[in-house]
């Protein structure tokens, strides 16, 4: 009888630390969602992750990592909820498989949070690392190692904040999220201390306030030195043409004349303001573009409508050849001339391409609506008349490697082209901008974003908005970009930081395991740092 009462307390407690984890991870994933767009309350960045270390408070190493599981496959549910529309809108699924599919997606991504769980208890449990220490390290490791199918970064969140982003010309983005995830550490330990009567934990509330005040100095002074090395910069004028296109405009000829017209009268508005070069979206000209095509084909008419406006013109195409298609951007003189092309080179999964498609064809039938493009193989500048500018299409701009490339050969500034219709009225144009701020400022240039349907802007190289448009509006904007080249540690090395991370936390994870030393699997976490 006394065993038997012992038992059904014991699971009594089990049930309780189960529920109190699930809370706690549903916590943490619901301030994910406040924290980005559309909400954008930014501060709770610096708070959010501090449930999820009270449930790994209460986890061993094994349901850590189911924990980390829950808790990351909650917060995609969240903050990737577009996804469901976005594959209805674009391919022949429609609930419950587009449903199916978000889960499955969020099922995925949520592994990252395991893995982020299994190196944070391994480092605290093993080898008592702080946590002020162990966490932003496993944090970084686990962005830059994961293969996201949408890269994105926590430390994004702050994009609206820019005095505490300029450090990304130092580290990339993965500085400003390992800075974030410092003070979520230093917060948890100061709770826990608080929780047990105890005084503030002086290391890792030192080492959170002296990061937050050094970023805080390095931002103040590369605001003043970025503005003192654009006044001194030569200049274009750009104009950024967003035309609403909607996917039913397209359907019938009268309603794509009056696209045409649309184009015309928005780039001559754009010249009227002073443009030197009017940008088109992607995907604005949407038949394939054929540079050496007769004078009464419908690319003649583009060469006309370019002539008309009397400027340079950059615009999202199709290109089509012997290999296949790609998504091309193309650049034409005042004569319509074809002065540069660029194809995209990162094709977005399920989108452009369907993956596993060339070994299992059937897939193409199973799964309508998805393109079929090849990828690009050159990654260049396209210049005219002195002026440098790398090009990215679509989801480029969240990617890092890309535009540090270009600008490091010699792009003195980026225009990305998007069409982002297919996401609708949710959170992921906001998203893509967020992300896209981050690149400006890595590479210290200017980026020119124009978006068919929005969010259009310009980003200075301090990762300021300028110019931002609304969704689903017409719209023009011309603002003057500075050609710049300034140097910077991140431009220069690369990921150095994040690499450095992963480096360090291997390496500690392999030293724990030559030490064989009995490894503490209960749920109790290491005392608080200081």
């Amino acid at each position: 009888m006394v065993s038997k009462m012992k038992r059904l307390k014991t699971s009594r407690a089990d049930h309780r630390r189960a529920l109190a984890v699930f809370l706690l991870c549903a916590a943490t994933a619901g301030l994910y969602g406040l924290a980005a767009p559309k909400t954008n309350i930014h501060w709770l960045c610096w708070v959010l992750l501090v449930p999820l270390l009270a449930a790994w408070e209460r986890t061993d190493l094994s349901t850590g990592c189911y924990a980390g599981w829950l808790c990351g496959t909650l917060v995609h549910l969240v903050c990737f909820a577009w996804v469901i529309g976005t594959i209805e809108r674009y391919s022949n699924l429609q609930s419950p498989w587009s449903l199916l599919a978000w889960i499955l997606f969020s099922l995925y991504s949520g592994l990252s949070f395991a893995a982020l769980g299994f190196v944070y208890l391994f480092l605290t449990r093993r080898l008592s690392v702080p946590r002020v220490l162990a966490l932003p390290v496993a944090y970084t490791a686990m962005e830059f190692l994961f293969p996201f199918i949408f890269p994105w970064h926590l430390g994004a969140g702050l994009y609206r904040v820019p005095l505490c982003i300029q450090i990304a010309d130092l580290f990339g983005i993965y500085g400003i999220t390992a800075l974030v995830v410092t003070v979520n550490a230093a917060f948890f330990d100061i709770a826990l201390r608080w929780r047990q009567k105890k005084p503030i934990p002086f290391l890792s509330s030192t080492v959170a306030l002296l990061l937050v005040l050094s970023t805080l100095a390095y931002g103040q002074w590369r605001l003043s030195w970025v503005q003192a090395r654009q006044q001194a910069a030569p200049a274009l004028k750009v104009g950024i043409v967003q035309a609403n296109v909607q996917i039913e405009e397209r359907r019938t000829r009268l309603l794509q004349e009056d696209i045409w017209r649309r184009y015309l009268d928005l780039s001559r508005k754009a010249v009227q303001e002073g443009a030197e070069l009017v940008v088109w979206p992607e995907s604005a000209v949407a038949f394939p573009y054929r540079p050496d095509s007769g004078p009464q084909s419908s690319s003649a008419y583009v060469r006309y409508l370019v002539r008309s406006i009397g400027v340079p013109v950059l615009f999202g195409s199709v290109s089509v050849e012997a290999d296949g298609a790609r998504n091309t951007a193309y650049l034409l003189d005042r004569e319509g001339e074809t002065i540069g092309r660029y194809d995209k080179v990162h094709l977005l999964a399920f989108g452009e391409y369907l993956p596993f498609s060339d070994w299992f064809p059937q897939l193409k039938g199973l799964i309508q609506g998805v393109g079929d493009f090849r990828p690009g193989n050159k990654r260049e500048p396209l210049c005219w008349n002195g002026s440098c500018f790398g090009v990215l299409i679509c989801y480029e701009a969240i990617l890092k490697s890309l535009p540090r490339e270009l600008v490091r050969k010699g792009a003195g500034f980026l225009v990305n082209i998007t069409n982002d219709i297919w996401f609708g009225d949710t959170s992921c144009p906001e998203q893509h901008l967020m992300l896209a701020v981050f690149r400006a400022v890595e590479n210290r240039v200017w980026m020119v974003r124009a978006a068919n349907t929005g969010i259009s802007a310009f980003i200075d190289p301090a990762g300021r908005i300028w110019g931002r448009t609304s969704l689903f509006t017409q719209a023009v904007r011309v603002a003057q970009v500075q050609k710049l080249s300034l140097p910077g540690l991140y431009k220069d090395w690369g990921n150095w930081f994040p690499l450095a991370c992963s480096l360090l936390a291997g390496s500690l994870m392999l030293f724990g395991l030559v030490r064989h030393r009995p490894f503490d699997t209960g749920p109790k976490a290491p005392s608080s740092s200081g």
